[in-house]
């Protein structure tokens, strides 16, 4: 029984990992990128919890594959 467990766990993760590409290097070039910008406009100051949470959600989606025009671009 653990056995068969076991097994269904490890399926499961496998395939969800293969579910959607992620590319972490896409993720932190945007995430860089980003920090730069908000820095030199002052929101990473102003309001970091924002920053940060705007960063995430964008870089991620930019790391899922979307092509997006998100700021600071380069």
């Amino acid at each position: 029984m653990r056995a068969l467990l076991l097994a269904f766990f490890y399926l499961a993760f496998t395939f969800s990992n293969t579910a959607f590409a992620y590319d972490s290097t896409r993720y932190f070039k945007c995430y860089g990128e980003m920090t730069k910008a908000h820095k030199k406009r002052g929101f990473h100051d102003r309001n970091r919890e924002a920053s940060i949470l705007v960063k995430e959600t964008v870089c991620k989606a930019y790391a899922e594959g979307e092509e997006l025009n998100y700021e600071g671009k380069q």
